[in-house]
Protein backbone atom coordinates (compact mmCIF):
# COMPACT_ATOMS: atom_id res chain seq x y z
CA UNK A 1 0.00 0.00 0.00
CA UNK A 2 0.89 3.62 -0.66
CA UNK A 3 2.16 5.38 2.13
CA UNK A 4 -0.32 8.16 1.02
CA UNK A 5 -2.94 5.69 1.79
CA UNK A 6 -2.01 4.01 5.12
CA UNK A 7 -3.85 5.05 8.08
CA UNK A 8 -1.69 6.57 10.01
CA UNK A 9 -1.58 8.83 7.05
CA UNK A 10 -5.01 9.96 7.08
CA UNK A 11 -4.82 10.15 11.43
CA UNK A 12 -1.72 12.60 10.96
CA UNK A 13 -3.56 14.96 8.49
CA UNK A 14 -6.36 15.25 10.64
CA UNK A 15 -4.33 15.77 13.99
CA UNK A 16 -2.20 18.37 12.19
CA UNK A 17 -4.96 20.25 10.62
CA UNK A 18 -7.37 19.99 13.63
CA UNK A 19 -4.42 21.44 16.46
CA UNK A 20 -3.87 23.84 13.53
CA UNK A 21 -7.06 25.28 14.12
CA UNK A 22 -7.56 24.94 17.52
CA UNK A 23 -3.93 27.04 17.50
CA UNK A 24 -5.94 29.50 15.65
CA UNK A 25 -8.79 29.64 17.48
CA UNK A 26 -6.84 29.99 20.83
CA UNK A 27 -4.06 32.96 19.44
CA UNK A 28 -6.54 35.65 20.12
CA UNK A 29 -6.49 34.58 23.95
CA UNK A 30 -2.20 34.24 24.21
CA UNK A 31 -2.62 30.58 24.40
CA UNK A 32 -0.84 27.86 22.64
CA UNK A 33 -2.91 24.30 22.64
CA UNK A 34 -0.91 22.82 25.34
CA UNK A 35 -1.35 25.63 27.93
CA UNK A 36 -5.23 24.92 26.96
CA UNK A 37 -5.33 21.43 27.54
CA UNK A 38 -3.82 22.15 31.07
CA UNK A 39 -6.20 24.68 31.88
CA UNK A 40 -8.80 22.61 30.90
CA UNK A 41 -7.74 19.38 33.27
CA UNK A 42 -6.99 22.36 35.82
CA UNK A 43 -10.54 23.13 35.51
CA UNK A 44 -11.66 20.15 36.84
CA UNK A 45 -8.85 18.88 39.31
CA UNK A 46 -7.66 21.92 41.05
CA UNK A 47 -4.81 21.60 43.58
CA UNK A 48 -3.13 18.20 41.46
CA UNK A 49 0.63 17.97 40.72
CA UNK A 50 2.51 18.69 37.94
CA UNK A 51 3.56 15.47 37.21
CA UNK A 52 -0.51 14.44 37.50
CA UNK A 53 -1.05 17.51 35.54
CA UNK A 54 1.08 15.88 32.96
CA UNK A 55 -0.02 12.32 32.73
CA UNK A 56 -3.73 13.94 32.23
CA UNK A 57 -2.30 15.59 29.18
CA UNK A 58 -0.48 12.86 28.06
CA UNK A 59 3.17 15.20 28.54
CA UNK A 60 6.34 14.46 30.19
CA UNK A 61 7.02 15.94 33.21
CA UNK A 62 9.15 18.29 31.57
CA UNK A 63 6.79 19.50 28.77
CA UNK A 64 4.50 19.92 31.36
CA UNK A 65 6.38 22.19 33.93
CA UNK A 66 7.22 24.07 30.99
CA UNK A 67 3.83 24.62 30.21
CA UNK A 68 3.41 25.73 33.82
CA UNK A 69 5.88 27.67 33.85
CA UNK A 70 4.39 30.03 31.31
CA UNK A 71 1.36 30.02 32.80
CA UNK A 72 2.36 30.80 35.92
CA UNK A 73 4.61 34.01 34.81
CA UNK A 74 1.43 35.05 32.80
CA UNK A 75 -0.55 34.66 36.29
CA UNK A 76 -3.13 32.11 35.03
CA UNK A 77 -1.91 29.70 37.54
CA UNK A 78 -0.09 29.58 41.18
CA UNK A 79 1.56 26.65 42.71
CA UNK A 80 1.52 25.93 46.61
CA UNK A 81 3.04 23.48 49.20
CA UNK A 82 0.09 20.81 49.73
CA UNK A 83 -1.56 21.59 53.39
CA UNK A 84 -0.91 18.26 54.72
CA UNK A 85 2.01 17.02 52.19
CA UNK A 86 4.44 19.95 51.95
CA UNK A 87 7.09 17.81 49.80
CA UNK A 88 3.92 18.18 46.95
CA UNK A 89 3.05 20.95 45.30
CA UNK A 90 -0.50 21.84 44.47
CA UNK A 91 -1.46 23.77 41.07
CA UNK A 92 -4.41 25.88 40.91
CA UNK A 93 -6.03 28.36 38.34
CA UNK A 94 -5.82 31.55 39.67
CA UNK A 95 -8.99 34.09 38.86
CA UNK A 96 -7.59 35.10 35.99
CA UNK A 97 -6.88 32.12 34.84
CA UNK A 98 -10.09 30.78 35.14
CA UNK A 99 -11.75 33.64 33.58
CA UNK A 100 -8.91 33.71 30.14
CA UNK A 101 -10.02 29.59 30.01
CA UNK A 102 -13.34 30.43 30.26
CA UNK A 103 -13.52 32.37 27.45
CA UNK A 104 -10.71 30.49 25.66
CA UNK A 105 -12.62 26.87 25.98
CA UNK A 106 -16.19 28.60 24.81
CA UNK A 107 -14.16 29.47 21.55
CA UNK A 108 -12.76 26.02 21.34
CA UNK A 109 -16.24 24.55 22.16
CA UNK A 110 -17.30 26.44 18.76
CA UNK A 111 -14.47 25.02 16.89
CA UNK A 112 -15.93 21.47 18.00
CA UNK A 113 -19.19 22.15 17.19
CA UNK A 114 -18.19 23.68 13.44
CA UNK A 115 -16.01 20.34 13.01
CA UNK A 116 -18.59 17.93 14.74
CA UNK A 117 -21.58 19.63 12.44
CA UNK A 118 -19.81 18.12 9.35
CA UNK A 119 -20.93 14.75 10.91
CA UNK A 120 -25.04 13.25 11.39
CA UNK A 121 -25.13 12.22 15.02
CA UNK A 122 -24.68 8.48 13.71
CA UNK A 123 -21.68 9.41 11.97
CA UNK A 124 -19.87 11.30 15.04
CA UNK A 125 -20.63 8.52 17.26
CA UNK A 126 -18.97 6.38 14.57
CA UNK A 127 -16.01 8.04 14.09
CA UNK A 128 -15.67 8.50 17.76
CA UNK A 129 -15.52 4.76 18.38
CA UNK A 130 -13.26 4.06 15.40
CA UNK A 131 -10.49 6.85 16.96
CA UNK A 132 -11.13 4.93 19.91
CA UNK A 133 -10.44 2.02 18.74
CA UNK A 134 -7.61 3.16 16.58
CA UNK A 135 -5.88 4.47 19.72
CA UNK A 136 -6.46 1.20 21.57
CA UNK A 137 -5.11 -0.89 18.72
CA UNK A 138 -2.16 1.68 18.62
CA UNK A 139 -1.60 0.92 22.71
CA UNK A 140 -1.78 -2.52 22.13
CA UNK A 141 1.22 -2.51 19.26
CA UNK A 142 3.39 -0.20 22.11
CA UNK A 143 2.70 -3.16 24.48
CA UNK A 144 3.69 -5.52 22.25
CA UNK A 145 6.82 -4.13 21.28
CA UNK A 146 8.16 -3.23 25.06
Amino acid sequence: MHYSERLLGYVKRAEQTTQAAKERALREFGLTPAQQTALAVLSDHQGITAAQLARECAVTPQTMNSTLSRLEKAGLIARAPHPMHGTLVEIRTTEAGRSLFARADARVAELDAALSDEFTPGELKTLRAMLDRVAAAARRQEGSRA
